[in-house]
């Protein structure tokens, strides 16, 4: 069924008892794209379950955003919602994939394999401003796409080795990147602190990211805001990103509610 207002609740009416008994099963979504997810009570499924594809804008955008040839990063990759259709749409783009909960990381693997996804690396590993550190990491069963370095959603706790994106570039021997996505559930600033060579870079790749204050306000080590910041001392404008497309540009530093973000060294102010 095309999109409308109220689907996600009328399916949730009408598909009550399978958003709640479903686990572990494949779903065909668009494109002949093909999706094992853990259940469907996190969003991530419930979206693939009933439109066949998770942010269908944000994959459009992303797919159509990136030049030729062009290297895209799936930062908080989770079962590969996003790579999956990217890499239907675009086959000559290489895509690095991170993931830091590995039994996540193993739906992402089976999804990447299932789909005959070439051209993409698979990283387990949780992003950080250190490399080779280990730390905690917690990550729910039921909402398998809100796991965090903080325990907001489980104190179910799995320890994982910490990777910089400049460090995992250079491994890979990639000498660029056009474009990031990034959801690491209020961690972005730590993400970017570790890929300040990249970042700081007249060429550096616009990155799609999200703000949440919740989110922020209960990461290690950072103010609300400091995600944005950072990005703003390296050279970027950041910008609303709304229904698949950049608006206007953001005024200040956000410090309250929930935004998509787009940040370039391309972008002009209106």
């Amino acid at each position: 069924m095309p999109l409308f207002k109220g689907k996600e609740r009328l399916a949730r009416v009408l598909f009550s008892k399978s958003i709640q008994d479903k686990k572990d099963f494949w779903i065909k979504g668009k494109n002949d794209c093909e999706y094992l997810v853990p259940n469907l009570i996190e969003n991530i499924g419930l979206e693939i379950f009933i439109n066949g594809v998770y942010e269908q804008d944000t994959s459009d955008f992303i797919a159509g955003k990136l030049p030729e040839n062009g290297v895209f990063l799936d930062l908080g990759a989770n079962i590969g919602a996003i790579t999956i259709p990217v890499s239907f749409r675009r086959k000559d783009v290489k895509i690095v994939c991170v993931e830091a909960a590995p039994w996540i990381y193993k739906y992402l693997q089976e999804n990447l394999t299932h789909n005959k996804v070439d051209r993409v690396y698979a990283i387990n590993k949780v992003l950080f401003y250190t490399d080779d550190e280990t730390l905690n990491f917690y990550s729910p069963d039921e909402k398998f796409g809100k796991g965090s370095l903080s325990p907001v959603f489980t104190n179910k706790v799995v320890s994982v080795k910490t990777v910089k994106v400049d460090t995992l570039l250079k491994e890979i021997g990639l000498p660029r990147v056009d474009l990031i996505k990034i959801d690491v559930e209020g961690y972005e600033y730590h993400v970017f602190k570790g890929a300040t060579g990249l970042l700081g870079r007249p060429d550096a790749p616009d990155i799609l990211f999200e703000f949440v204050d919740w989110a922020e306000k209960q990461a290690k080590g950072v103010e609300i805001g400091d995600s944005q910041q950072i990005l703003r001392d390296l050279g970027y404008q950041i910008h609303y990103f709304r229904e698949g497309h950049v608006a206007e540009e953001v005024k200040g530093i956000l410090k309250e509610g929930f935004f998509m973000l787009y940040a370039s060294k391309k972008l002009r102010p209106r």
